[in-house]
């Protein structure tokens, strides 16, 4: 898979490629329910904290969040071992991070076209395209510019930033505050330092990383008691615009990602030249095998937690990841090993999440229920597998996906902060609009063309070596 970790990038490929097409499908009540979040059925699309199950649109996120959690490992062990950084550096660069992530989700809610409605939308669309350059001016880091050139630039960023918004408020009437931020972007700043920080605290010590994600479970759990100190400590919130203490709770999905990234430097540090030993079975007809059962061990849950025929799906699950290892078991190469060892973790993760499924009413992604937690890890991890499968028997490089998981924050704005925009004032988006009203699926259709159009440009970023990072 090359010196980076290829599987990684697509899971979070994948994740910010399903975020988009969630956002740019037109919601119609006749479209069916697993098109859309399982708690905002059609076809009122209100808001029901009682409806279990999840669909695909539930998956995006915590997906996003395991390939963060698996990305830790690799991004700050080559900064302590091969670089030989400082823990105070690399703390230091945990919290510049956390910074700059809370700065884009609050700057992302001001600047967006629901807030800059009191604004004519010519002018709307030009402070959002204002707005996307300098986002791309606060995060890039250009290889040709010196050091003191990139803080310029970044500098400028922020300038142009503060004054957009602040125009946007007393120039345009907008409401602009600090309250207002993304709040998927908010929560991944939070991981992003609280994440980073128990895998600093635990680098050498994976069962005490487990024991963190004990510890928020128990305390998730005492939450529930009315009165209880618990409630009160996951209820506070020193500064509720930047932080609540409850977001700790998607800790138990980066930590177990993280585990999973560990397994990945280890196989990135064997020798390059090192040939792999043959499996008793590496075959292509093999590599079908693992590739469909990973797949179907994925389909099939989607399948049993939104219908909801749970013995039937857990009974699938057990059957089909007991064959799944045995198939693991007969290879013997560095892939095969790493794939086996992810897998095993996966099912863990699948099944103590099924075993959950019940307490709290059923899985829910809103609000959170711990099963959600535990069954979305084991799902990432099993993508992961069948990710590296792919790759390693078949050639197969997702080299799309896997390059707009390189560059997700261009992914993530180049909707709602350069096409649209660039649409409304090129007198295009009604004509879209209407589009999408024809028929239900034109709607959806209208999301998989506006997606397309986000690979395209972040695919082009990324070829160009443009990296919005923090």
């Amino acid at each position: 898979m090359g010196t980076r970790a290829d599987s990684i990038d697509l899971l979070r490929g994948l994740a910010i490629v399903g975020m988009v097409l969630s956002g740019q499908m037109l919601w119609h009540s006749d479209l069916p329910a697993w098109l859309f979040h399982a708690q905002l059925p059609p076809p009122t699309f209100a808001f029901d904290p009682s409806v279990p199950g999840i669909t695909w649109v539930d998956l995006v996120f915590p997906f996003f969040l395991f390939s963060m959690g698996a990305a830790f490992p690799l991004a700050m062990r080559r900064r302590l071992e091969l670089k030989g950084e400082s823990v105070r550096s690399l703390v230091a660069g945990v919290v510049q991070r956390w910074a700059l992530l809370a700065l884009f989700a609050i700057a992302l809610a001001n600047l967006r076209g629901g807030v800059l409605g009191a604004l004519p939308a010519s002018v709307a669309a030009l402070v959002q395209l204002a707005a996307w350059c300098c986002f791309g001016a606060l995060f890039l880091r250009l290889e040709r510019l010196t050091g003191p050139q990139n803080r310029l630039m970044h500098a400028c960023g922020l300038a142009g930033l503060a004054l957009l918004a602040g125009g946007a408020k007393w120039l345009g009437g907008a409401p602009v505050s600090l309250h207002n931020s993304d709040v998927i972007i908010l929560v991944l700043a939070n991981m992003a330092l609280f994440g980073s920080l128990a895998w600093i605290l635990t680098r050498r010590s994976p069962v005490a990383r487990l024991g963190i994600v004990a510890l928020i479970v128990a305390l998730r759990t005492g939450a529930t008691v009315e009165g209880s100190w618990n409630e009160a400590l996951w209820n506070w919130s020193p500064v509720p615009w930047l932080f609540r203490f409850e977001y700790l709770k998607y800790l138990c999905i980066v930590l177990p990602g993280s585990l999973a990234g560990e397994l990945f430097w280890e196989r990135m540090q064997r020798p390059a030249a090192a040939p792999e030993a043959p499996g008793a079975a590496p075959t292509k007809a093999w590599a079908w095998g693992v590739g469909l059962l990973a797949a179907l061990l994925v389909g099939v849950n989607m399948w049993s937690l939104f219908a909801r025929h749970m013995v039937a799906g857990l009974a699938a699950s057990i059957a089909l990841g007991l064959a799944l290892r045995r198939l693991l078991l007969r290879d013997g190469s560095q892939t095969g090993r790493l794939c086996r060892r992810l897998f095993d973790a996966g099912l863990f993760w699948l099944l103590l999440g099924l075993c959950l499924e019940a307490y709290e009413g059923g899985i829910k992604k809103d609000h959170a229920t711990l099963s959600y937690f535990f069954v979305t890890s084991g799902l990432a991890a099993t993508v992961l597998v069948l990710a590296e499968t792919l790759a390693g028997r078949f050639g197969v490089r997702f080299g799309a996906l896997v390059k707009c998981g390189r560059n997700p924050m261009v992914a993530y704005t180049a909707a709602g902060f350069l096409l649209m925009p660039l649409l409304t004032l090129a007198g295009l988006a009604p004509w879209l609009q209407r589009f999408a009203e024809l028929t239900p699926w034109t709607g959806v259709l209208r999301g998989a063309v506006v997606t397309a159009a986000v690979m395209g440009v972040t695919i082009l970023c990324t070829n160009k070596r443009l990296f919005w990072r923090t």
